[in-house]
């Protein structure tokens, strides 16, 4: 501990306060308490909090480390419920015999959960965007066609363009149908 403002050997906020709970803080950021919901319980700014991330690397470290372990939990639980799991429901009943005592019976069933549709589509949207997010980008390449455009067009301007021409450009197919009288 060195000296702060000429007073020897004070020790600091940090050092007094934070350090002795960095593992109550750790558990706060496993179970996914908010920088602010932090900075409260241990009666501290955002400011301060994140001052103290950037000076104390154990802080950080920490931080990181919590988060992680929390994105983790999140990212088993998703795939959880994208597979589909199978799990246990307890039910207690309570019965009265003839005499009135009173039997406590644990009823178990086993549940399946099945997948989750829209779970599923957020996970491959978010893994894999390139090949299944909803927004499909279409390039045309109409390069090729620009000079068969161009003339086209100088005909109609021209007034070159007669019934035959017209139909130049166009991938439908037209039939010319002669009527005999």
């Amino acid at each position: 501990m060195g000296s702060r403002k000429g007073i020897p050997n004070k020790t600091t906020r940090y050092e007094s306060d934070i350090l002795p709970r960095l593992s109550d803080i750790q558990e706060w950021i496993m179970q996914g308490d908010t920088v602010r919901e932090i900075c409260k319980k241990l009666a501290i700014s955002p400011d301060t909090w994140y001052r103290y991330c950037k000076e104390h690397e154990t802080l950080s470290e920490l931080v990181t480390m919590g988060r992680s372990v929390l994105c983790n939990d999140v990212e088993k639980s998703l795939l959880k419920i994208c597979t589909g799991y199978d799990y246990e429901e307890l039910k207690t009943i309570v019965e009265e015999d003839k005499n009135g005592k009173k039997r406590t019976k644990i009823e178990k069933t086993k549940r399946h959960q099945p997948p989750s549709a829209q779970a599923i589509s957020f996970f491959l949207r978010n893994r894999m965007p390139e090949e299944w997010s909803d927004k499909k980008e279409l390039i045309l390449d109409t390069s090729q066609n620009e000079a068969a455009r161009k003339e086209l067009f100088l005909k109609m301007v021209n007034g070159e363009l007669d019934a035959e021409d017209e139909n130049t450009g166009n991938d439908d197919e037209s039939v010319r149908v002669d009527e005999e009288e």
